[in-house]
């Protein structure tokens, strides 16, 4: 159980967030401070910044909770597929994409899809935007929840208070320092992360009963260092194919399709800057999934050497359950701060972003005026009212029969492949017609909604809703540019 020790760690960390978000906000007179820092974040500490603020932002509590959950029950398939195989198709295709991106010239993410497209695939893109990113902080906020409930023994009545806490402040300093805000405590939270993850993975290693060279052995005997489970499945939660072809297609829809990537790339200033941040967070990311397989590993072998009646069911809660059973006071509190942390770092980016996109891509809807500070204003309240419904949003996701895992991979999937689609093909220079993308994008997103109630694992949602999405463009746009060419020839 935690102590007042740990408690006082984690009102520390809080605090500290909220006032180095607010400290750090910098000069906000427009929207483009607001949003992009306007193009401020250059220069090699700048791109440090950056990249360990998109590696903290994609790995959320989630994936601090889930990863290690996942090694415990299937082995290193996942860290193999991830590390060996999607983080460095990532980096090649974001080679392509990143100067090809920043070379139009634009200051809005989705700017882009309105000019090469047309202006309501740019709504339809940040519309499907929005429901994503909503439901993915609801998820995002509940894990975290479900850990500290876990790790504390605290009952069901404290589900509510806990979602207000990280929800509300997370909001308020979001509100306050937009994104220079929040890309350098984005920063300070993939540190205390790191830290979290080491110092558990040194306290099992230490306290084990059996030498290192045994559990390895166990280990391997029981197949959890088996690098990839080869069987062709779709069925089958955890393969090297649905890692490698699932991971892969979400990885780049995270990178390319999502405003809170694109947002990033823009506060660089320049394409250089982009690439070196990103290559900076796929490093980032390589060294975190390592450690949380580490810990996935490590409580695998403790909880065989060290058996506990109480231990929970759910692989999801082995971890939580973990920090208040076994780590002493002070870790306990360092590693709640993490997972606080994790879930922060993304929640603020999703908060900033989903404002952005209200200002940017549904200013006349919305009838905001084009003064500079009216539209500041208007930012800041959004995401206020964006922290709120997210909050208030996060009760509903425990209705999901899912996994941690893949709970977010069916929130992301079913948007993010036909937002991958669109984006890639519109930096490509391709033919599309707006009303074709527009037809396609939800036909992309039903079939994500067709592989969700099929036998299929959640890591399909993606790949098969981006290739739905970018077959039925293309041949939507083909069919009408015939259309057109027969009608000019009559």
């Amino acid at each position: 159980m935690p102590t007042p020790v740990d408690v006082v760690i984690i009102v520390v960390y809080l605090v500290a967030m909220i006032a180095i978000g607010i400290a750090t906000r910098g000069r906000q007179q427009s929207t483009s401070d607001y949003f992009t820092a306007g193009g401020g974040m250059s220069g090699f500490f700048g791109s440090i910044l950056v990249g360990l603020s998109l590696a903290a932002t994609l790995f959320s509590g989630i994936s601090f909770l889930s990863y290690p959950s996942v090694i415990y029950s299937t082995g290193l398939t996942l860290l193999t597929g991830v590390v060996l195989v999607s983080m460095p198709i990532a980096w090649l295709v974001l080679r392509w994409f990143l100067p090809r991106y920043l070379a139009m010239g634009f200051t809005q993410p989705y700017d882009v899809l309105r000019v090469r497209i047309g202006p309501h695939t740019r709504t339809t893109a940040a519309g499907m935007f929005i429901l994503m990113r909503i439901g993915w902080m609801a998820a995002l906020i509940y894990a975290p929840t479900l850990a500290i409930m876990a790790t504390t023994g605290l009952s069901e009545r404290w589900f509510w208070p806990l979602v207000l806490i990280i929800g509300l402040s997370s909001t308020l300093y979001t509100a306050l320092g937009g994104i220079r805000g929040v890309i350098v405590t984005d920063a300070i939270q993939f540190c205390v992360i790191a830290l979290g993850i080491v110092l558990t993975i040194g306290y099992v290693l230490w306290n084990l009963p059996i030498p290192l060279k045994q559990a390895a052995q166990e280990l391997a005997d029981s197949g959890h260092l088996r690098f990839a489970d080869w069987h062709f499945d779709m069925r089958r939660p955890i393969t090297i194919w649905s890692v490698v072809i699932g991971v892969s297609v979400a990885n780049l829809a995270n990178y390319i399709g999502d405003q809170m990537s694109l947002q990033r790339y823009l506060a660089t200033g320049s394409a250089a800057s982009a690439l070196r941040s990103f290559t900076i967070n796929v490093l980032g990311v390589v060294v975190v999934l390592i450690l949380l397989a580490g810990v996935g590993l490590a409580l695998r072998a403790w909880y065989t050497h060290n058996l506990d009646p109480n231990l929970p069911a759910e692989t999801d809660k082995i971890f939580p359950y973990f920090l208040g059973a076994a780590l002493p006071q002070g870790i306990t509190g360092i590693m709640l701060a993490a997972i606080l942390a994790a879930t922060m770092s993304s929640m603020t980016s999703g908060i900033n972003t989903l404002s952005a996109t209200l200002i940017y891509d549904f200013r006349r809807l919305l009838h905001i005026p084009d003064d500079p500070r009216w539209q500041l204003w208007n930012a800041r309240l959004f995401s206020l009212v964006i922290g709120l419904l997210s909050t208030l949003a996060a009760g509903l996701v425990r209705g999901l029969n899912e996994n941690l895992f893949g709970m977010i991979q069916i929130i992301l999937g079913v948007f993010a492949g036909p937002l991958l689609a669109c984006v890639l093909l519109a930096v490509s220079g391709s033919r599309l017609r707006d009303a074709a993308m527009v037809l396609a994008m939800i036909a992309g997103a039903l079939s994500g909604v067709g592989v969700i109630v099929s036998p299929w694992a959640s890591l399909w949602v993606a790949p098969v809703t981006a290739t739905v999405t970018a077959l039925f463009a293309v041949s939507g746009s083909l069919v009408g540019h015939v259309d057109e060419a027969v009608e000019v020839q009559e």
